[in-house]
């Protein structure tokens, strides 16, 4: 397990922080970036489902820690987001017990590559995350730690 771990950190955290400080050949690692709107916020608060998107969660219990949309042109990663069918209703209950549950009040961003390009939406406490751009249509976004919780209902 300890392997696993270290492992872990070496590829996605110590390669990553060098390869913008060293010059290795074959390693050229871009990218992407949450960018806070306003615009976003609202659209899930809302709550609407946007058509050209596939949606996303990452959380345990029936509350996720936080909700994506990605564009159906891109292509996200497989093994750290859950793929949903999401509705109206759905979104509705999880953006209310976000609300209520969670220490910071989640926000809505736009999902950016490192080119500027939206991939998609992202809704969350955490307003930070790694976004790895693998080529043009494919990237990864590492799942937010669990946020505070505040208690309620």
């Amino acid at each position: 397990m300890f392997r696993k771990i270290l492992i872990f950190v070496c590829i996605f955290i110590v390669l990553p922080a060098f390869s913008g400080a060293l010059d290795i050949p074959g390693l050229n690692l871009k990218y992407g970036t949450l960018e806070r709107s306003r615009e976003v916020t609202k659209t899930f608060e809302k709550p609407k489902v946007l058509p050209d998107h596939k949606y996303y969660i990452h959380g345990w219990g029936s509350v996720p820690y936080a909700i994506i949309g990605i564009r159906d042109k891109y292509k996200l990663r497989k093994g750290l987001w859950k793929a949903i069918e999401v509705t109206v209703p759905l979104l509705r209950s999880w953006i209310s017990k976000m609300d209520i549950i969670y220490d910071y009040p989640p926000y809505g961003s736009r999902i950016l590559d490192h080119k500027g390009n939206q991939l998609g939406v992202w809704y969350s406490s955490k307003q930070w995350t790694t976004i790895i751009i693998e080529d043009e249509t494919q990237f990864a976004i590492f799942a937010p730690e669990p946020p505070g919780f505040r208690g309620g209902n």
